[in-house]
C-alpha cells in the first residue's frame, strides 16, 4: 500500500480527530461494554478450524473468540498444539476442561486418535456435548484423572461466585491454593496411572503428542507415566505455573517448581518455554526467577542439541517429524 502524505492545510486533518475519537469510543465500547455480551453457542473459529459451540458451554472461550479472533486463546500454546497433533498419530489431553484441543485436533485432523481426560463431572459432560456438536465422538472424553496411583482421591474445586462458568482451576495437589479457598468443594473422582490406562488401552504406533494442564499436578501425572514416557517419549505441551505452592498459614503463594522439574529431568527432558517469538531454552534457576511465562513445550532430550537454545515454530515441526 502507498503511503499518503497528510500536509499542513489539506482537509483530511480536520477529519481525522473525529476518527481518532470513534476509534476510542469503539475499544471503549468493546472493553467496557462489549466484553459483557456473552457469546453463547453456534459457530465460531478457533485458530484454523470452524468449531460447533453448544449453548452455554465454553463461554469464557466463545466470547473472547468472537470479538478478538479465532487467535484470542493462547496463541503461541495453540499453534505448538496444532503442529504437533497434525503431524501425530496419537493426541492426549490430559486435564482437557472443555475440550477445546481436544475437539479443534478432532476436527482438524481426524486421522489421528485423540483421548481427552476430564475429571469435574459437570466440565466433562459439556466437554462431550462439545465433541457431539462437532460430529465427534463423545467415547474419547474420559471423566477421569491421571495421577501416580490409581484408585479414588479428592479434587479440589474452587467455588466463586462471579464466574460465568464453572471454575476452570481444579486440582489433585492438596497444597494447592484451590485446596484452601474460601469456598472450595472436594470432590472424589476415579484416577488411573498414565502407564495404566497405556496398559489396558490399544492405542496406535507413531508419533505422540500430550497436552498436560493440571493445575500444580504434574509431577504426579509424570510419575504415573514414566513407562509410557520412556517407551513412547511424546512431545509434551506442559502448563508449569509459576507460583505453585501455597502457605495456609500466611496465605501467600510460592513460585516452586522443584517437584516437576526432577521428574522432567529424570525423564530426560528438556523445557523450552512457549513464546510469540519461539521456544527458549530454561534451565532450573530459570523456572525459580520471577516470570509471566507459564507453558513449556518438553522434547526429548535426544531430539535436541544440549547446547541449542531456541527453535523457531517451523524447527519445532521439523524435529518432531524426524
Amino acid at each position: 500500500m502507498r503511503n499518503i502524505i497528510v500536509k499542513p492545510g489539506s482537509q483530511w486533518r480536520k477529519f481525522f480527530p473525529l476518527i481518532r475519537q470513534l476509534r476510542g469510543w469503539a475499544w471503549k465500547f468493546h472493553d467496557r461494554t462489549g466484553l459483557r455480551f456473552v457469546f453463547s453457542g453456534g459457530k465460531i473459529r478457533f485458530m484454523d478450524a470452524d468449531l460447533e459451540f453448544p449453548e452455554n458451554v465454553a463461554l469464557t472461550y466463545t466470547t473472547p473468540l468472537f470479538w478478538n479472533g479465532p487467535e484470542a486463546y493462547e496463541a503461541p500454546t495453540s499453534r505448538t498444539i496444532a503442529l504437533l497433533a497434525g503431524q501425530a498419530k496419537l493426541f492426549l489431553d490430559i486435564g482437557s476442561n472443555i475440550g477445546i484441543y481436544a475437539v479443534y485436533v478432532g476436527v482438524k485432523f481426524p486421522q489421528v486418535k485423540t483421548i481427552a481426560f476430564e475429571p469435574v463431572p459437570v466440565i466433562w459432560e459439556k466437554n462431550r456435548a462439545f465433541h457431539r456438536a462437532n460430529q465427534l465422538s463423545d467415547q474419547v472424553t474420559l471423566n477421569l484423572a491421571l495421577s501416580d496411583r490409581d484408585g479414588v482421591q479428592k479434587l479440589f474445586l474452587p467455588i466463586f461466585n462471579t464466574g460465568i462458568e464453572e471454575e476452570q482451576t481444579a486440582t489433585l495437589n492438596e497444597k494447592s491454593w484451590q485446596a484452601h479457598a474460601e469456598k472450595v468443594e472436594a470432590i472424589e473422582i476415579q484416577c488411573l496411572t498414565l502407564d495404566s490406562f497405556a496398559a489396558q488401552t490399544p492405542l496406535p504406533a507413531g508419533p505422540v503428542c500430550v497436552k498436560i494442564d493440571v493445575e500444580g499436578f504434574e509431577a504426579a501425572v509424570f510419575r504415573g507415566g514414566k513407562k509410557f514416557l520412556t517407551e513412547r517419549r511424546p512431545w509434551i505441551v506442559c502448563e508449569l505455573l509459576p507460583c505453585e505452592e501455597f502457605d495456609p498459614v500466611t496465605r501467600t503463594k510460592h513460585n516452586n517448581n522443584r517437584e516437576p522439574l526432577a521428574v522432567i529431568e529424570e525423564l530426560n527432558y528438556a523445557a523450552f518455554a512457549i513464546t510469540a517469538e519461539g521456544f527458549f531454552r530454561m534451565s532450573a534457576a530459570d523456572f525459580s526467577r520471577p516470570r509471566g511465562l507459564k507453558d513449556f513445550l518438553l522434547i526429548p532430550k535426544e531430539k535436541v542439541a544440549g547446547d541449542l537454545s531456541y527453535l523457531a515454530l517451523e524447527n519445532v515441526g521439523e524435529l518432531f517429524a524426524q
